[in-house]
C-alpha cells in the first residue's frame, strides 16, 4: 500500500475514533446535565413544598391559639349561660360590620369585649401584611348564634353550616382557596372549637383570611427561581394553577401535564424540539395538618445542555473538515514527499545488495538528500537512543505512579482511621476536666492535649480535603459572611489583628469548599505572621465578571526557591504541616473554574473566582 494512501486512512480512522468517541462523551455528559437539572429541580420542589405546608401549619396554630384566650373563652361561656334558645331566629338581613344603623342585638355582637379583643388581632395582621388579610372574623356560642363579629359579612345562625357541625364535633375545619366575590379576593375559611378547661365544647371561632397569608413564603421562593430563569407552578389537585408566571390564579390555567403527576414527586421532560424539564412535589402535609393536596411544579427550559449539543454538532463539522484535510494533505505529500521517498527506497534496496554503484538522483528537498547520505547511521542511532529513553520514561512514570497511589491510598486510610481516635480524645479529655475539678497542673496538660488533637485534626483534614474530590453544592454566598465563618472556626491569637476591605459580593459556590479554601490561607497567614503584631487584610474586589479577594500579611514570605511549586503536594516550610493546604486550595479553585497565585513584598494570595458558574459545574 502507498504511504500517500496509508496516510489519508490513518488519519481519516484517527479522525472517526475521535469523533465517536466525542460524540458518546457528549451524549454521556448531556444525560448526566439532564438528570442532575432534573433532580436539582425535584428537590427544590420538595423543599417549596414542605415549606408551604409547614408555613401553613404554623399559620393554623396561630389562628387556633385566638381560641385559647381566657376572656373569649370566659365571654362565650358568659353567653351559653344567658342565651335562650328560643333566640336562635334568623335576622332579615346579615350581620355586616359596616352597618351604621345598629339594633340593640347587633351592637352586643360588634361591640363587645371579644370584637374588641380580635380586631386587635386584625389590626396586627393588617399592619404586617400592609393589607387587610382577615376578610371574616366572628365568634358562635354553643347553639350557633354569633356573639361577636369583628369584620365582614355573616350569618346570625350558624347551627346549620357544616363547618360549625364539625367544630361542634372538637374537630377544626379547613376549607378550600376559593375566589369570594364578596371580597374580591381568594380566600380560605378556617373554623376552631372553643373549649373550656375541661375540654368541654362552648363555641367556634370562625376565622376567613386572603391567599397572602399562606403564600407568603411560597411567593418569595418562588422570585429566587424565577430569577434563576425557572419557572415555578403552584397547581391545585383538579389541576388549576393557583400561581404561574407571577400571577395568582391565571386564566386559562389548566396544566396539560398534570395527569403525569402520579407519584408523591418525580422528574420528567414534556415538547419536542423545544424541551423543557419538568420536576414536581405533591403535598404530603405536616404534622397534624393533611395539606392541600397542592403540588409545587417547576419548570425549566434545555438551556443547560445546549452547550454540550453546539459543541457536539461543531466538533462532527471540524472532524469532517479533518478528513478532507487528510486527502488534500495525503496529495500533496505524494507529490512532494513520497515519490523521493519512494526513490530512496530503492536506493537503499541496493545498497543492502551491495550495489554501491548505484546513482543517487537529487531531490528538490534538501533534507531528503541529506537523509541520503546520513540515514543509516541515524536510523541505528536513533531507534537504540528512542528505545533506551522509552523504556526509562516508562520505568519513572510506572515508579512514580506507584508511589503517588501507594502514598495517596496510605494517606486516606491512616486520616480517616485516626479521625475516631482523635474524637475520643477529645471526649475523654472533657470527661477528664468535669470530673477532676479545678486542678492548674492538670487543666496545663489537658490545654497541651487539646492543642495537639486541634493541629493533628487540622492535618486530618488538610489530608481528606485534599484526597476527596466531591461535586460542587453550587448556591449564592455571599463573600463576606464565607470569610467571616472562617475566621470565627478560627483560633485567632488576640495580638493578630484581621480586617476585611471592600465590598460585599455574592457568587455562585460551594459555601463549604470556600470555607476550607479561607480557612486554609487564613491559618497560614496566622502562622506565617509575627504573632505578637501580626497583621492580616483580606480586601474584596470585582473586576468584570469576576471576584478577586486579595489576603496579605506581614509575615516574611516564601523561600523563592519553594515559590514555583508552593501549590503542588507535600510541598511545606512548615514542620508540622502536611504539605496538602495550599495544593487543597488550588484543587478548590479550579473547581470554581477560578485561578489562585502568590507573591511575595508584600506576602499576598490573590483568589479569581467568576462571579456567576456553568450549570455544568455544579
Amino acid at each position: 500500500m502507498k504511504i500517500t494512501y496509508l496516510l489519508i486512512l490513518a488519519i481519516t480512522v484517527l479522525f472517526s475514533v475521535y469523533a465517536g468517541h466525542s460524540y458518546f462523551t457528549y451524549e454521556f455528559a448531556i444525560d448526566e446535565a439532564k438528570k442532575t437539572t432534573l433532580l436539582r429541580s425535584q428537590a427544590q420542589a420538595n423543599n417549596i413544598m414542605q415549606d408551604l405546608d409547614g408555613h401553613i401549619y404554623s399559620k393554623i396554630l396561630e389562628l387556633q391559639s385566638l381560641t385559647e384566650i381566657k376572656q373569649i373563652q370566659s365571654s362565650v361561656i358568659e353567653s351559653n349561660q344567658k342565651f335562650d334558645e328560643s333566640d336562635l331566629v334568623e335576622l332579615e338581613s346579615p350581620l355586616d360590620i359596616t352597618q351604621h344603623d345598629r339594633t340593640k342585638l347587633m351592637k352586643s355582637i360588634f361591640e363587645n369585649k371579644i370584637s374588641a379583643r380580635l380586631n386587635e388581632f386584625v389590626l396586627s395582621d393588617t399592619n404586617e401584611y400592609n393589607l387587610n388579610v382577615v376578610k371574616e372574623l366572628f365568634v358562635t356560642n354553643q347553639y350557633g348564634a354569633v356573639i361577636a363579629l369583628t369584620t365582614g359579612t355573616t350569618d346570625y345562625i350558624q347551627a346549620d353550616e357544616e363547618w360549625w357541625q364539625i367544630t361542634k364535633n372538637k374537630q377544626s375545619f379547613v376549607g378550600k382557596m376559593e375566589y369570594d366575590k364578596n371580597y374580591d379576593d381568594y380566600v380560605v375559611p378556617f373554623a376552631f372549637p372553643i373549649l373550656d378547661e375541661s375540654s368541654n365544647y362552648i363555641g367556634t371561632l370562625r376565622i376567613t383570611v386572603s391567599y397572602h397569608v399562606l403564600l407568603e413564603d411560597f411567593l418569595n421562593d418562588a422570585d429566587v427561581l424565577n430569577e434563576a430563569r425557572k419557572n415555578v407552578i403552584l397547581v391545585d389537585n383538579d389541576g388549576q394553577a393557583i400561581y404561574k408566571n407571577g400571577q395568582i390564579f391565571p386564566s386559562n390555567s389548566k396544566i396539560e401535564y398534570f395527569s403525569r403527576f402520579t407519584t408523591d414527586n418525580d422528574s420528567f421532560e414534556i415538547g419536542y424540539p423545544d424541551i423543557i424539564f419538568v420536576s414536581y412535589a405533591t403535598s404530603i402535609g405536616y404534622r397534624d395538618f393533611r395539606g392541600f393536596d397542592w403540588v409545587v411544579v417547576i419548570e425549566q427550559d434545555s438551556s443547560v445542555v445546549e452547550g454540550f449539543e453546539t459543541l457536539e454538532r461543531n466538533f462532527l463539522i471540524s472532524t469532517l473538515l479533518g478528513i478532507i484535510s487528510a486527502t488534500a494533505l495525503g496529495i500533496v505529500l505524494s507529490r512532494f514527499v513520497t515519490n523521493p521517498l519512494a526513490r530512496l527506497s530503492k536506493i537503499t534496496v541496493l545498497l543492502g545488495r551491495g550495489d554501491f554503484d548505484a546513482k543517487i538522483q537529487k531531490s528538490k528537498i534538501t533534507e531528503i538528500n541529506t537523509i541520503m547520505n546520513s540515514f543509516r547511521e541515524m536510523e541505528v542511532s536513533l531507534k537504540k537512543l528512542f528505545e533506551t529513553e522509552k523504556k526509562l520514561s516508562e520505568a519513572n512514570a510506572r515508579i512514580k505512579n506507584e508511589r503517588l497511589t501507594a502514598i495517596g491510598e496510605l494517606s486516606a486510610s491512616m486520616a480517616h482511621d485516626m479521625k475516631n481516635p482523635l474524637g475520643t480524645i477529645r471526649t475523654g479529655m472533657d470527661i477528664i476536666k468535669r470530673n477532676v475539678g479545678s486542678n492548674p497542673e492538670i487543666d496545663t496538660v489537658i490545654q497541651r492535649m487539646d492543642r495537639a488533637v486541634s493541629r493533628m485534626s487540622h492535618q486530618v483534614e488538610d489530608v481528606l480535603n485534599y484526597l476527596r474530590k466531591t461535586p460542587l453544592l453550587i448556591k449564592p454566598a455571599s463573600i463576606r459572611s464565607i470569610i467571616k465563618s472562617a475566621i470565627q472556626s478560627l483560633e485567632v491569637p488576640k495580638e493578630v489583628q484581621i480586617s476585611i476591605e471592600g465590598q460585599d459580593i455574592t457568587i455562585d459556590c460551594d459555601e463549604k469548599k470556600m470555607e476550607i479554601l479561607f480557612i486554609n490561607l487564613i491559618l497560614n497567614s496566622i502562622q506565617a505572621t509575627d504573632q505578637d503584631k501580626g497583621k492580616i487584610t483580606i480586601k474584596i474586589k470585582q473586576n468584570n465578571n469576576n471576584a478577586i479577594i486579595e489576603i496579605e500579611d506581614n509575615g516574611p514570605g516564601i523561600e523563592e526557591k519553594i515559590i514555583p511549586d508552593v501549590f503542588k503536594p507535600l510541598v511545606t516550610t512548615k514542620q508540622k504541616g502536611t504539605g496538602l493546604g495550599l495544593a487543597s486550595c488550588k484543587n478548590i479553585v479550579e473547581q470554581h473554574n477560578g485561578s489562585i497565585s502568590f507573591q511575595n513584598d508584600p506576602t499576598i494570595f490573590t483568589i479569581t473566582i467568576p462571579i456567576t458558574q456553568e450549570m455544568k459545574n455544579s
